[in-house]
């Protein structure tokens, strides 16, 4: 659980570039049609052959990995057929921002698998369940202790979190992942002419326009009211991983924020990943960042700073014209 498994790339990636329609572009000429379509018919055979062999790749690493493993590792093996296939149809057929769509795919593939667990293994599989993935994050840990004995004090407290929000954790992977495949499609199918059945493929926006909807407050709400109230060990563990996903959005918006306004003031790129490695580097500052990142990307729900930035910083230019 503390690493992403690759199928979750490579199994929509290749799913996309096989289900999605590569048809040849009507050209005006008869000439120039054939030799046009020739050439796209070319790479929209190499495409195919490429999405083969990385869904070939994907499925194989699925099999050995939900074989060889217990019950966690086949739950995640099924999770990403899941999320896959609701991926690709949500894409194909009702096209959307793809954010909006991982996150479909996400709250769709996790009820149809919560579904599954329940009625094959019953409710006490959940428990087994969280103490494989408490081992899982044991021997990855213990692993790390032995390289860096400084991290030692962490080890206890990562353990118990990983063993509470391996849903929420998968959550996050499946959003970052499929986000990926998306972006690993559109380069690899670039080269497919787009058509009437086929519009070409929109890559993702900037990561400064990154943004999540206003209704992810909530989440945090749900989060911080399972800290104070006193609710059952369910309601408490399932509010620990909306907080952890709805949280981690709010602090990629954060940082989204701080990259708009660090270029509009001229500060380097370069300059912002060194800051943010030595936040890493350092767990003090690195506790009081990312509280901050996302309370930032928390008030902009009402603050709206980069459109506030954007209007003032057209002020001054449309005074001059």
């Amino acid at each position: 659980m503390l690493w992403a498994p690759a199928s979750l790339v490579g199994l929509p990636c290749a799913a996309l570039l096989i289900l999605a329609p590569t048809s040849e572009p009507s050209v005006g000429t008869a000439g120039s049609a054939s030799g046009v379509a020739g050439g796209w018919r070319g790479w929209g055979g190499l495409s195919q052959t490429i999405a083969g062999m990385i869904g070939a790749v994907s499925a194989a690493l699925l099999v050995v990995g939900g074989g060889s493993g217990g019950r966690l590792a086949a739950v995640t093996s099924a999770y990403i057929v899941l999320a896959t296939a609701a991926f690709v149809s949500l894409v194909l057929l009702r096209p959307d921002a793809i954010l909006r769509q991982a996150l479909r795919s996400v709250v769709a593939a996790g009820l149809v698998c919560a579904l599954l667990i329940q009625l094959m293994w019953g409710s006490e599989a959940w428990a087994g369940l969280a103490w494989e993935a408490t081992r899982q994050a044991s021997i990855a840990m213990r692993t790390i202790v032995e390289v860096a004995p400084d991290a030692f004090p962490i080890y206890e407290p990562t353990v118990r979190f990983i063993s509470l929000t391996w849903p929420g954790m998968l959550a996050l992977q499946t959003i970052a992942g499929l986000a990926l495949a998306w972006q690993v499609y559109v380069r690899i199918s670039a080269g497919v002419a787009p058509t009437e059945e086929r519009a070409p493929a929109t890559p993702l926006t900037r990561f400064k326009d990154f943004n999540i909807g206003d209704g992810w407050v909530w989440g945090i709400v749900a989060w911080l009211g399972v800290l104070i109230l006193p609710v059952s060990s369910a309601l408490h563990i399932a509010g620990a991983n909306v907080g952890l996903v709805a949280g981690t959005l709010y602090v990629l918006r954060g940082a989204a924020i701080v990259a708009t306004f660090a270029e509009a003031f001229g500060v380097s790129a370069l300059a912002l990943v060194l800051i943010a490695a030595a936040a890493a580097a350092l767990a003090v500052p690195l506790l009081l960042v990312l509280p901050g990142l996302c309370t930032l990307g928390i008030t902009d729900t009402w603050y709206q700073y980069r459109r506030r930035l954007a209007a003032a910083r057209q002020g001054p230019r449309s005074n001059t014209t």
